[in-house]
C-alpha cells in the first residue's frame, strides 16, 4: 500500500477521476448500447410494418381476383349454362314428358343444382354444377313452352 501511494499519479483525486472515467465509458457504453438496440427495435418495427402493408395489398388482390374469378372461371360457367340448357331442350324434345302441361324432365336437373349447393369445393365449381342443373331445367322448360302439348310434338 506504501507502493502504490509513493508512484507518482498515484493519489486519491487520480484514483476517483479514473473511477468516474471508467463510470463514464460504462455509461456511454450501455448509453450506445441501448441507442443501437432502439434503432434495431424501430428497423424491425418498420421492416413489420412494410411487410405487412405488402401482405394486405397481395391479399386484396388476390381476393379481388377470386372474387371476379379468371376468364377460364367464367368460361367454365358459360359453358356449363350453354351445355344445361340444351341438354334439357333436347332431352324434353326427345321424351316429352309432362304432367298439367308441365315438363317431367326438368326434374333431371335437380342433382346439379342439389350438387352446387352441397359440394365442399370453389365457388366456381359450386356454381358450375348449380347453372348447369339450373339450365337443364329453364331448357326443358322452354321446350315445353314453346311447343305445346297438343300441337304435333315428335
Amino acid at each position: 500500500m506504501a507502493d502504490e501511494q509513493a508512484r507518482p499519479g498515484n493519489t486519491p483525486g487520480n484514483f476517483i477521476n479514473d473511477i468516474e472515467a471508467g463510470v463514464r465509458q460504462d455509461f456511454s457504453t450501455r448509453l450506445e448500447s441501448a441507442r443501437r438496440q432502439v434503432r434495431q427495435a424501430r428497423d424491425k418495427a418498420d421492416a413489420e410494418r412494410i411487410c405487412a402493408q405488402r401482405a394486405t395489398e397481395e391479399m386484396t388482390r388476390q381476393m379481388a381476383d377470386y372474387r371476379r374469378g379468371r376468364w377460364y372461371d367464367v368460361g367454365a360457367i358459360v359453358t356449363s349454362a350453354a351445355t344445361g340448357f340444351t341438354a334439357g331442350y333436347q332431352t324434353q324434345k326427345n321424351a316429352d314428358l309432362r304432367i298439367g302441361g308441365a315438363p317431367v324432365t326438368a326434374v333431371a336437373g335437380l342433382p346439379g343444382i342439389l350438387a352446387g349447393a352441397l359440394l365442399d369445393e370453389s365457388v366456381v365449381t359450386r356454381a358450375t354444377f348449380a347453372v348447369g342443373g339450373t339450365m337443364f331445367m329453364v331448357g326443358a322448360t322452354t321446350y315445353a313452352l314453346i311447343h305445346p302439348q297438343g300441337e304435333g310434338a315428335p
